[in-house]
Protein backbone atom coordinates (compact mmCIF):
# COMPACT_ATOMS: atom_id res chain seq x y z
CA UNK A 1 0.00 0.00 0.00
CA UNK A 2 1.73 3.25 -0.38
CA UNK A 3 2.32 5.64 2.20
CA UNK A 4 1.53 9.33 1.85
CA UNK A 5 1.97 12.40 3.72
CA UNK A 6 0.87 15.97 3.09
CA UNK A 7 4.16 18.03 4.48
CA UNK A 8 3.19 21.22 7.02
CA UNK A 9 7.18 21.73 6.61
CA UNK A 10 9.07 21.50 2.93
CA UNK A 11 10.96 18.61 2.44
CA UNK A 12 15.11 18.56 2.07
CA UNK A 13 16.43 18.58 -1.43
CA UNK A 14 18.33 15.94 -1.70
CA UNK A 15 21.14 16.82 -4.36
CA UNK A 16 22.38 13.10 -4.58
CA UNK A 17 20.90 11.09 -7.49
CA UNK A 18 20.30 8.14 -5.82
CA UNK A 19 18.97 7.19 -1.57
CA UNK A 20 20.39 5.04 0.74
CA UNK A 21 19.20 1.50 0.62
CA UNK A 22 18.56 1.61 -2.90
CA UNK A 23 15.86 3.42 -2.41
CA UNK A 24 15.11 5.56 -5.90
CA UNK A 25 14.01 9.53 -4.86
CA UNK A 26 12.14 12.11 -7.34
CA UNK A 27 11.16 15.47 -6.42
CA UNK A 28 9.18 17.14 -8.73
CA UNK A 29 8.18 20.90 -8.24
CA UNK A 30 5.43 22.76 -9.82
CA UNK A 31 4.62 26.22 -10.34
CA UNK A 32 1.14 25.61 -9.55
CA UNK A 33 0.38 24.07 -6.22
CA UNK A 34 -2.95 22.95 -8.66
CA UNK A 35 -0.69 21.37 -10.40
CA UNK A 36 0.73 18.96 -7.37
CA UNK A 37 -2.26 18.33 -5.95
CA UNK A 38 -3.61 16.72 -9.44
CA UNK A 39 -0.60 14.60 -10.26
CA UNK A 40 -0.30 13.92 -6.68
CA UNK A 41 -4.07 12.46 -6.37
CA UNK A 42 -4.00 10.70 -9.28
CA UNK A 43 -0.54 9.05 -8.54
CA UNK A 44 -2.39 7.56 -5.17
CA UNK A 45 -5.20 6.44 -7.51
CA UNK A 46 -2.80 4.92 -9.85
CA UNK A 47 -1.63 2.31 -7.53
CA UNK A 48 -2.67 2.43 -3.88
CA UNK A 49 -0.95 -1.07 -3.36
CA UNK A 50 2.44 -0.20 -3.79
CA UNK A 51 5.01 -0.12 -0.74
CA UNK A 52 5.87 3.48 -2.83
CA UNK A 53 5.99 6.60 -0.84
CA UNK A 54 4.79 9.73 -1.91
CA UNK A 55 4.94 12.97 0.11
CA UNK A 56 3.21 15.94 -1.00
CA UNK A 57 4.21 19.72 0.27
CA UNK A 58 2.41 22.34 -1.59
CA UNK A 59 4.03 22.76 -4.90
CA UNK A 60 6.44 19.78 -5.04
CA UNK A 61 6.16 15.74 -4.52
CA UNK A 62 8.15 13.83 -3.76
CA UNK A 63 8.46 10.17 -4.59
CA UNK A 64 10.44 7.25 -2.73
CA UNK A 65 10.85 3.92 -4.19
CA UNK A 66 12.97 0.63 -4.49
CA UNK A 67 10.33 -0.72 -7.00
CA UNK A 68 11.49 0.17 -10.40
CA UNK A 69 8.47 -1.24 -11.77
CA UNK A 70 6.20 1.61 -9.88
CA UNK A 71 8.32 4.26 -12.07
CA UNK A 72 7.66 2.56 -15.15
CA UNK A 73 3.91 1.34 -14.45
CA UNK A 74 2.47 4.40 -12.31
CA UNK A 75 4.72 7.39 -12.44
CA UNK A 76 5.42 7.74 -15.98
CA UNK A 77 2.15 7.02 -17.15
CA UNK A 78 0.65 9.55 -14.63
CA UNK A 79 2.97 12.31 -15.64
CA UNK A 80 2.06 11.08 -19.53
CA UNK A 81 -1.58 11.65 -19.00
CA UNK A 82 -1.27 14.75 -17.15
CA UNK A 83 0.71 16.10 -19.94
CA UNK A 84 -1.72 14.80 -22.59
CA UNK A 85 -5.36 15.46 -20.88
CA UNK A 86 -4.23 18.61 -18.86
CA UNK A 87 -1.24 20.59 -19.89
CA UNK A 88 -1.37 20.56 -23.91
CA UNK A 89 -5.05 21.78 -23.33
CA UNK A 90 -4.01 24.82 -21.24
CA UNK A 91 -0.69 25.31 -23.76
CA UNK A 92 -3.14 25.20 -26.89
CA UNK A 93 -5.72 27.68 -25.41
CA UNK A 94 -2.52 30.13 -24.53
CA UNK A 95 -1.47 29.48 -28.33
CA UNK A 96 -4.80 30.33 -29.59
CA UNK A 97 -5.69 33.42 -27.68
CA UNK A 98 -1.93 34.95 -27.94
CA UNK A 99 -0.62 33.59 -30.79
CA UNK A 100 -3.15 33.53 -33.03
CA UNK A 101 -5.92 35.76 -31.42
CA UNK A 102 -8.58 33.60 -31.12
CA UNK A 103 -10.21 35.13 -28.17
CA UNK A 104 -13.72 34.09 -28.56
CA UNK A 105 -13.85 30.97 -25.84
CA UNK A 106 -16.55 28.87 -28.55
CA UNK A 107 -14.39 29.44 -31.08
CA UNK A 108 -11.21 28.40 -29.11
CA UNK A 109 -13.50 24.94 -27.89
CA UNK A 110 -14.18 23.91 -31.63
CA UNK A 111 -10.70 23.77 -32.95
CA UNK A 112 -9.01 22.42 -29.78
CA UNK A 113 -11.97 19.66 -30.35
CA UNK A 114 -10.83 19.53 -34.02
CA UNK A 115 -7.36 19.11 -33.00
CA UNK A 116 -8.49 16.52 -30.36
CA UNK A 117 -9.58 14.35 -33.38
CA UNK A 118 -6.69 14.98 -35.12
CA UNK A 119 -4.35 13.98 -32.52
CA UNK A 120 -6.85 10.85 -32.01
CA UNK A 121 -6.27 9.65 -35.80
CA UNK A 122 -9.45 10.22 -36.49
CA UNK A 123 -9.19 12.44 -39.75
CA UNK A 124 -6.78 10.20 -42.10
CA UNK A 125 -7.72 13.16 -45.03
CA UNK A 126 -5.68 15.27 -43.49
CA UNK A 127 -2.29 15.22 -45.40
CA UNK A 128 1.56 16.22 -44.13
CA UNK A 129 0.56 15.46 -40.12
CA UNK A 130 2.96 13.19 -38.26
CA UNK A 131 1.76 9.83 -37.24
CA UNK A 132 0.14 8.87 -34.14
CA UNK A 133 2.46 6.45 -33.26
CA UNK A 134 5.38 8.98 -34.36
CA UNK A 135 3.91 11.97 -32.03
CA UNK A 136 3.69 9.04 -29.02
CA UNK A 137 7.46 7.95 -29.47
CA UNK A 138 8.50 11.31 -28.53
CA UNK A 139 6.93 11.57 -25.61
CA UNK A 140 7.57 8.29 -24.57
CA UNK A 141 11.46 7.85 -25.01
CA UNK A 142 11.82 11.27 -23.76
CA UNK A 143 10.05 9.85 -20.43
CA UNK A 144 11.71 6.83 -20.25
CA UNK A 145 15.10 8.14 -20.52
CA UNK A 146 14.23 11.05 -18.03
CA UNK A 147 12.65 9.09 -15.31
CA UNK A 148 15.89 6.27 -15.64
CA UNK A 149 17.28 7.44 -12.51
CA UNK A 150 16.59 9.79 -9.63
CA UNK A 151 16.14 13.11 -10.07
CA UNK A 152 15.29 16.32 -8.54
CA UNK A 153 13.23 18.89 -11.63
CA UNK A 154 10.99 20.98 -12.08
CA UNK A 155 7.90 20.07 -13.92
CA UNK A 156 7.40 23.07 -16.28
CA UNK A 157 10.64 23.20 -17.24
CA UNK A 158 10.41 19.62 -18.05
CA UNK A 159 7.31 20.70 -20.35
CA UNK A 160 9.27 23.79 -22.36
CA UNK A 161 12.78 22.13 -22.53
CA UNK A 162 12.56 18.35 -22.96
CA UNK A 163 9.32 18.17 -24.43
CA UNK A 164 10.30 21.39 -26.60
CA UNK A 165 10.07 18.34 -30.26
CA UNK A 166 7.02 16.99 -28.43
CA UNK A 167 4.91 19.97 -28.67
CA UNK A 168 6.33 21.54 -32.27
CA UNK A 169 4.74 18.40 -33.48
CA UNK A 170 1.65 19.09 -31.57
CA UNK A 171 1.74 22.58 -32.87
CA UNK A 172 1.69 21.14 -36.41
CA UNK A 173 -1.46 19.25 -35.57
CA UNK A 174 -2.96 22.26 -33.95
CA UNK A 175 -2.15 24.56 -37.29
CA UNK A 176 -4.51 21.79 -39.80
CA UNK A 177 -6.93 22.17 -37.07
CA UNK A 178 -6.92 26.09 -37.31
CA UNK A 179 -7.14 25.06 -41.41
CA UNK A 180 -10.03 23.20 -40.50
CA UNK A 181 -11.76 25.30 -38.49
CA UNK A 182 -11.64 28.17 -40.92
CA UNK A 183 -12.76 26.06 -43.79
CA UNK A 184 -15.86 24.77 -41.42
CA UNK A 185 -16.47 28.20 -41.15
CA UNK A 186 -16.01 29.12 -44.94
CA UNK A 187 -18.73 25.93 -45.27
CA UNK A 188 -21.24 26.85 -43.13
CA UNK A 189 -21.12 31.08 -44.26
CA UNK A 190 -21.50 29.35 -48.23
CA UNK A 191 -24.39 26.97 -46.71
CA UNK A 192 -26.09 30.17 -45.64
CA UNK A 193 -25.92 32.25 -48.38
CA UNK A 194 -27.49 29.69 -50.85
CA UNK A 195 -30.45 29.11 -47.89
CA UNK A 196 -30.71 32.71 -48.31
CA UNK A 197 -30.89 32.28 -52.19
CA UNK A 198 -32.94 29.40 -52.30
CA UNK A 199 -35.93 30.91 -49.46
CA UNK A 200 -35.90 34.24 -51.71
CA UNK A 201 -36.54 32.30 -55.04
CA UNK A 202 -39.67 31.61 -56.91
CA UNK A 203 -39.91 27.70 -57.35
CA UNK A 204 -39.69 26.57 -60.37
CA UNK A 205 -40.60 22.99 -59.85
CA UNK A 206 -43.43 21.63 -57.67
CA UNK A 207 -41.59 18.66 -57.41
CA UNK A 208 -37.31 17.52 -58.74
CA UNK A 209 -35.38 14.40 -59.09
CA UNK A 210 -31.89 13.92 -58.50
CA UNK A 211 -30.11 10.92 -59.51
CA UNK A 212 -26.39 10.30 -58.52
CA UNK A 213 -24.02 7.29 -59.19
CA UNK A 214 -21.33 8.53 -61.51
CA UNK A 215 -22.91 11.90 -62.30
CA UNK A 216 -26.05 14.22 -61.23
CA UNK A 217 -28.74 13.74 -64.00
CA UNK A 218 -32.31 15.96 -63.14
CA UNK A 219 -35.62 14.31 -63.87
CA UNK A 220 -38.51 15.87 -63.97
CA UNK A 221 -42.32 15.11 -61.68
CA UNK A 222 -42.58 12.37 -64.97
CA UNK A 223 -39.30 11.24 -64.72
CA UNK A 224 -38.62 12.69 -67.52
CA UNK A 225 -35.05 13.73 -68.31
CA UNK A 226 -33.93 17.37 -68.04
CA UNK A 227 -31.33 18.33 -70.87
CA UNK A 228 -28.38 20.38 -69.84
CA UNK A 229 -29.93 23.36 -72.04
CA UNK A 230 -33.13 23.57 -70.34
CA UNK A 231 -30.77 23.60 -66.55
CA UNK A 232 -29.17 26.26 -67.90
CA UNK A 233 -31.79 28.16 -69.31
CA UNK A 234 -33.61 27.85 -65.44
CA UNK A 235 -30.19 29.30 -63.80
CA UNK A 236 -30.24 33.63 -62.87
CA UNK A 237 -26.36 34.06 -62.77
CA UNK A 238 -26.17 37.00 -61.66
CA UNK A 239 -27.78 35.77 -58.26
CA UNK A 240 -24.18 34.06 -58.21
CA UNK A 241 -22.41 36.58 -59.76
CA UNK A 242 -22.78 38.55 -56.50
CA UNK A 243 -21.76 35.99 -54.05
CA UNK A 244 -18.33 35.47 -52.64
CA UNK A 245 -18.01 31.54 -53.24
CA UNK A 246 -17.90 29.55 -56.18
CA UNK A 247 -21.00 27.69 -56.91
CA UNK A 248 -20.71 25.09 -59.79
CA UNK A 249 -23.11 25.38 -62.89
CA UNK A 250 -23.96 21.58 -62.83
CA UNK A 251 -25.75 21.17 -59.73
CA UNK A 252 -25.71 23.49 -57.27
CA UNK A 253 -26.30 26.24 -59.34
CA UNK A 254 -29.44 24.80 -61.44
CA UNK A 255 -30.56 23.13 -58.28
CA UNK A 256 -31.09 26.43 -56.05
CA UNK A 257 -32.38 28.34 -59.43
CA UNK A 258 -35.41 25.96 -59.79
CA UNK A 259 -35.79 26.15 -55.93
CA UNK A 260 -38.22 22.97 -56.34
CA UNK A 261 -40.56 22.65 -53.21
CA UNK A 262 -39.71 19.08 -53.07
CA UNK A 263 -36.80 17.30 -53.74
CA UNK A 264 -36.06 13.31 -54.09
CA UNK A 265 -31.74 12.84 -54.01
CA UNK A 266 -31.61 9.16 -55.33
CA UNK A 267 -27.91 7.39 -54.55
CA UNK A 268 -25.97 4.82 -52.41
CA UNK A 269 -23.14 7.50 -51.79
CA UNK A 270 -25.11 9.81 -48.60
CA UNK A 271 -21.52 10.59 -47.49
CA UNK A 272 -20.56 12.26 -50.77
CA UNK A 273 -19.47 15.89 -50.39
CA UNK A 274 -22.04 17.55 -52.95
CA UNK A 275 -24.47 14.91 -51.58
CA UNK A 276 -24.21 16.25 -47.72
CA UNK A 277 -23.93 19.91 -49.13
CA UNK A 278 -27.08 19.69 -50.98
CA UNK A 279 -28.83 17.93 -47.65
CA UNK A 280 -27.74 21.34 -45.54
CA UNK A 281 -28.61 23.77 -48.03
CA UNK A 282 -32.49 22.14 -48.87
CA UNK A 283 -33.14 20.42 -45.77
CA UNK A 284 -36.68 19.46 -44.82
CA UNK A 285 -37.33 20.02 -49.19
CA UNK A 286 -35.13 16.90 -50.21
CA UNK A 287 -35.28 13.45 -49.21
CA UNK A 288 -32.97 11.15 -50.07
CA UNK A 289 -33.40 7.55 -51.02
CA UNK A 290 -31.68 4.53 -51.88
CA UNK A 291 -30.40 4.25 -55.79
CA UNK A 292 -32.63 1.57 -57.10
CA UNK A 293 -35.65 3.52 -55.42
CA UNK A 294 -35.61 5.73 -58.62
CA UNK A 295 -36.26 3.01 -60.99
CA UNK A 296 -38.96 1.53 -58.52
CA UNK A 297 -41.04 5.08 -58.61
CA UNK A 298 -40.27 5.83 -62.20
CA UNK A 299 -41.91 1.96 -63.15
CA UNK A 300 -45.06 3.73 -61.29
CA UNK A 301 -45.37 6.69 -63.54
CA UNK A 302 -44.45 4.50 -66.91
Amino acid sequence: MIIYTFLTNPPHIHRSRCNKGGTNLFEISFRKETDALAVFMSLLQKNPESDSILSLHKEKIVVESKDKLFIKNTIIPVFKQYIQGVKITEWVMSILENTYYFKDVEEQEQILCILQSLLLGERSDIPNLPSVEQRENILENVMDAFFEKPISFSFDSFLTFRLKKYFESIHIYLESAIDEYKLEQEYQSFIHQLRNLLTTTEPKMEELHLLYQYQFDFYDKTFKLIPKSQLIKYMNRTHFNNYSYYIDSVVLAPLVSISPKKLYLYTDNAEHQLVETIKNIFEERVVVLPFHYFGQNKSKID
